[in-house]
């Protein structure tokens, strides 16, 4: 009964070309929560990487991988593949992609997907109540919500910073742009 008003936040267009969407719905539809909630985070997951690229792939990285041998491993999009879902949504909060609060509630869903979904053998149960209330918070959090201009903004910025050379005349706009910006 929940479903369909919280399916609907999705946008079209994103709903089309979300595949673990759509087992999402046909796992909980036979009473598969502990599976539906694999497809639900797999689906997340996936949003939140498609927001890292969009945002600045490079400053991600920097601001997660901190041992800097290991950052020379990480330098394209196909490397997100190998950063831990809670690297992901740690360096979300930490780079502003998420808020808060969404971290935490997203860092709990990541914990019962180990320890109470499919994604593991354990004897748990998932209610249908308490899926509902994780994709509600997946889709309120993450899914639903289109990339803040603000954040594609600095994005811009930081791999402007890295690839151009600014001159007198491309600083004052910059400048007004940097102030406008919410702390």
């Amino acid at each position: 009964n929940n479903m369909p008003s919280t399916i609907k936040k999705i946008s079209d267009t994103k709903r089309q070309n979300s595949i673990y969407i759509s087992k999402f719905v046909a796992a909980c539809s036979v009473g598969l929560f502990d599976a539906a909630l694999n497809f639900l985070w797999d689906e997340t997951i996936a949003e939140l990487r498609k927001r890292v690229v969009l945002f600045d792939l490079a400053y991600f990285y920097d601001a997660v991988i901190t041992d800097e041998k290991q950052r020379l491993h990480y330098k394209t999009e196909d490397d997100l593949k190998n950063i831990d879902d809670w690297q992901l949504i740690r360096g979300c909060k930490d780079v502003g992609l998420i808020t808060d609060i969404a971290f935490r509630h997203l860092d709990h869903i990541r914990d019962m997907r180990n320890y109470a979904s499919a994604a593991h053998p354990n004897q748990n149960d998932i209610t249908g109540l308490q899926l509902a209330s994780y994709f509600d918070t997946c889709v309120k959090e993450v899914l639903s919500k289109e990339p803040d201009s603000t954040i594609i903004s600095i994005g811009k910025l930081l791999n402007n910073i890295r690839t151009q050379v600014f001159t007198a005349d491309t600083v004052l706009p910059i400048c007004s742009s940097i102030q406008s910006i919410p702390k």
